[in-house]
């Protein structure tokens, strides 16, 4: 940690951050022990910002404010460089910030932005995009492609037209398109629907999917057989038991990298929550330990 002021630059549209509003947000940031600068930023002008705090090469540490998706964009351009990151949890679910297992309320993260411990981490890459938590293909980013347009159309909040969303999707979603991977013994996988995450996801009754580690230099690979109502009921049952990788219609691995065929020129996937369009074939490999960011206060030595 140097003398210099610890620059904060917050999505002001993110979930936690929009509720809090600026002012909040500012006297909150009184009570952490340094000097910071708050930057209170639209979207738009995040990436932008934060890639000429690179260029101009005068920061090794960095706080960011909002959800996963935030965060996401934040490292697209931290990669390859030595900065800190610090993941504030001002986002709805910040799925990235519990796996770490950092403090998920703002004022219990604050004590850490006086910390000097870091840890490096691994990072996903689908073709030249870096991820965190999860790439969804198939069926999800059909989900939040419908969410988007009944949330426009009909002004639902998020949960019911997640919902609505997910049902409409279940009721048509009959493999109308193919992914297909190679596995190193030559077998074809195809699948409907591919999950790959960062590290291996655990599956258990509190608190329902996590990573215990974001180290271990793996990819973890969940492809079912479809999406027929007895699959999904077979998946959620072994996940709720931590036994995904015992379950028959789910083929589940884990791997270094993987390249997907698809029946298309190209597909719409979900990166850390956001929806993207990728070119195919989509080709996933991890980056181990490419990342820097806090380390939890209480990690013994």
């Amino acid at each position: 940690m140097t003398s210099e002021p610890l620059l904060i630059l917050v999505n002001r549209k993110a979930g936690t951050a929009k509720k809090m509003g600026h002012t909040r947000l500012l006297e909150t940031l009184e009570r952490v022990n340094r000097s910071v600068q708050l930057h209170w930023l639209d979207p738009a002008d995040l990436s932008a910002y934060i890639q000429q705090l690179v260029d101009d090469g005068n920061i090794n540490e960095l706080a960011v404010g909002g959800g996963d998706g935030t965060i996401n964009h934040t490292i697209q351009h931290l990669i390859g460089t030595n900065i800190v990151l610090f993941p504030l949890p001002l986002g709805t679910m910040n799925h990235f910030v519990k796996d770490l297992d950092l403090p998920v309320r703002l004022e219990e993260f604050l004590p850490l932005l006086n910390s000097n411990r870091s840890r490096q981490i691994d990072v996903g890459c689908v073709n030249s995009h870096y991820f965190l938590n999860n790439v969804s293909l198939g069926m999800y980013p059909r989900v939040v492609r419908y969410r988007g347009v009944i949330r426009f159309s009909q002004r639902f909040p998020k949960l019911i037209a997640t919902a609505y969303a997910l049902t409409k999707v279940l009721l048509r979603h009959q493999s109308r398109r193919s992914f297909t991977w190679r596995t190193d013994k030559g077998d074809d996988i195809s699948s409907p629907v591919f999950l790959i995450a960062n590290n291996r996801y655990k599956f258990d009754m509190t608190s329902l999917v996590h990573r215990e580690r974001l180290d271990e230099g793996r990819l973890m690979i969940i492809a079912p057989t479809d999406v027929r109502l007895p699959t999904l009921l077979e998946a959620i049952l072994y996940a709720w038991t931590d036994r995904i990788e015992y379950a028959s219609r789910l083929d589940v691995r884990a791997v270094k990298d993987i390249v997907i065929n698809v029946d298309s020129d190209s597909t719409h996937a979900v990166i850390d929550g956001e929806l993207i369009r990728l070119d195919a074939p989509i080709k996933l490999h991890l980056k181990k330990a490419a990342l820097r960011v806090v380390d939890s206060l209480d990690t013994d030595d």
